[in-house]
C-alpha cells in the first residue's frame, strides 16, 4: 500500500464498525468474547486484583477505525490498593502486558486485541471509552467535524520517514542507538503535542498511526535493540 493509501484508510467513517456495533450497542457474541478474553488475561496477571472496570478504547470505540487498528482492552485497576508503591505496581502490569501481547495473537473477527492493565487513577484522555463489563458508555463519540489533508500528511510523513531511515542507517553504521532514541522521542513528542492542541485528527496524530501502521515504529525499535544486544554481546 503506497503513502496516499494509507493516510486516506484514517479518513473517519460515518457509522461504528459493524463487525461489533449494531447502531452504538455492542453486539452481545462481541461483550461476551471480550470479557472472556479479559478474565483470562485477569488470572494470568496473578495476583488479587480488585477489577473497577473493563474498558473498550481506541479507534474501534470511535469512527476513525481502519484496516491497521487493533482493539484496546482495558482493565481498570486500583493499583494503590495492591501496594502504596504505584510506581513499582506499575511496573509489574506493565511487564505482564508486555509478556501476554508478544505471546497471544488471539483476534476477534479478524481484529487483533492488546490487552492494557490501567491504573483507575490514571488520566486516559479519549472520545470514545465504552465499558464492556457494565454495557455502556462511559465516553460516548461524536463523528468527527474536521477532515483529513492527506496531501499535507503525505508530505510531512515523507520527511519523517526520510529522517527515520537515516536514524536507523547512521545508527547501524556507529553500533550506536542514540539517533534511534532521539528519533523516538521526536515522534513521541509531536503525537502528545497533536493529540492536546487538535485531538485524534490532528496532522500529527495521524502522522503518528501512518508510521505506526506501516511498521516504522516496530522497526526503530527492533534496530535499536538489536543494537544494545549487539552491543552486550563477546564475540
Amino acid at each position: 500500500m503506497n503513502l496516499k493509501k494509507t493516510i486516506s484508510a484514517h479518513v473517519p467513517h460515518n457509522s461504528l464498525s459493524r463487525k461489533i456495533w449494531t447502531g452504538k450497542d455492542m453486539l452481545p457474541e462481541f461483550r461476551e468474547a471480550l470479557l472472556n478474553i479479559a478474565y483470562a488475561f485477569i488470572d494470568y496477571l496473578g495476583v488479587d486484583v480488585d477489577i473497577v472496570d473493563i474498558t473498550m478504547t481506541g479507534s474501534y470505540a470511535n469512527y476513525n477505525y481502519t484496516v491497521f487498528s487493533d482493539i484496546d482492552l482495558h482493565v481498570l485497576i486500583d493499583m494503590s490498593s495492591i501496594d502504596a508503591d504505584t510506581d513499582l505496581v506499575e511496573e509489574f502490569f506493565n511487564a505482564k502486558k508486555s509478556f501476554w501481547n508478544d505471546r497471544h495473537d488471539i483476534e476477534l473477527k479478524g481484529i487483533e486485541v492488546e490487552m492494557y492493565p490501567q491504573d483507575v487513577n490514571e488520566e486516559h484522555t479519549s472520545s470514545g471509552v465504552f465499558s464492556v463489563l457494565e454495557n455502556r458508555w462511559v465516553v460516548e463519540p461524536t463523528k468527527f467535524k474536521s477532515k483529513i489533508d492527506i496531501e499535507k500528511i503525505e508530505k510531512s510523513s515523507s520527511k519523517i520517514i526520510k529522517e527515520i531511515e537515516r536514524a536507523i542507517k547512521n545508527s547501524i553504521k556507529t553500533s550506536d542507538s542514540s539517533d534511534i532514541e532521539i528519533m523516538l522521542k521526536k515522534i513521541k513528542k509531536m503525537r502528545a503535542s497533536g493529540l492536546s492542541r487538535g485531538g485524534e485528527l490532528s496532522d500529527e496524530n495521524v502522522i503518528y498511526k501512518v508510521l505506526r501502521s506501516r511498521g516504522l515504529l516496530q522497526k526503530l525499535f527492533d534496530k535499536k535493540f538489536q543494537i544494545e544486544d549487539q552491543n552486550l554481546s563477546v564475540v
